[in-house]
């Protein structure tokens, strides 16, 4: 091959390289902070999907695991339109209205995400999570959070050691990845979704409280716990961290 052609069509590859780049997105430069990320999603909501997928492949990248921390709530106010979600939960629900009424949404939406408790966005939008992402963990951790989670049968162990500061929560969530559901009924008829960081238990700790056991139905698998520190008023989260449960 004459050398011009080798040049330009080496020229001809780098371009094509820097458009995938520009069109798919870099990795974020991740900080040492770790970062929650809430999704309010629900299987009845036919723009969800590419949301639950993107948080799929959250949950199921090991270079990202403890460093971003998702949690998927499955709000209920689709549930009257064709397809009761089996994940959802009026409480789900009640979380994100308070989000919205924090941020001065004019209403909640999905698929939402929420990262750090500060920002929010379409929950699709992998390049707006990128940007929360790298923003969120590089900033400066407010409070400190160590856990563990082990099995007992029909009850998960959780063992916790945090400091949080007065005008905070720590609150602790008990997750399950990789269920698969076949909807019958609603905007997603006739489609197989798996649905992963799915939020089983959320509940608000005392500080001084180092272990917490959560009652499980035995079938549940793929289990893990976050705990995560939140602020009352402006719903910002300044430490986060997770297990799996062993």
């Amino acid at each position: 091959m004459p050398r011009p052609r080798l040049i330009a069509l080496v020229a001809a590859i780098a371009v094509v390289a820097v458009l995938a780049l520009t069109m798919h997105g870099a990795s974020p430069k991740l900080g040492p902070t770790p970062v929650v990320v809430e999704l309010f999603t629900s299987q009845g909501c036919s723009s969800c999907p590419p949301a639950d997928a993107l948080i799929h492949d959250i949950a199921g990248d090991a270079k990202l695991r403890g460093h971003v921390i998702p949690l998927v709530y499955h709000v209920d106010y689709w549930d009257r339109l064709g397809w009761r979600d089996p994940f959802s939960s009026a409480y789900w629900s009640q979380r994100q209205v308070r989000y919205a009424n924090t941020m001065r949404l004019s209403s909640a939406y999905t698929p939402q995400a929420v990262v750090g408790g500060t920002r929010e966005f379409v929950g699709s939008n992998h390049a707006a999570l990128d940007v929360a992402l790298e923003g969120a963990s590089n900033s400066k951790p407010r409070g400190d959070v160590a856990l563990t989670a082990r099995r007992d049968r029909d009850t998960v162990v959780v063992t916790i050691h945090a400091t949080v500061p007065a005008e905070a929560d720590l609150m602790l969530a008990l997750t399950q990845d990789g269920i698969t559901t076949k909807i019958e009924h609603g905007e997603n008829a006739g489609r197989t979704v798996t649905n992963d960081a799915i939020v089983r238990r959320l509940v608000r700790v005392d500080p001084a409280q180092t272990t917490v056991t959560f009652k499980i139905d035995p079938a549940w698998s793929n289990l893990a716990a976050a705990a995560f520190v939140q602020d009352r008023n402006t719903l910002a989260i300044g430490a986060a961290a997770a297990a799996r449960v062993q």
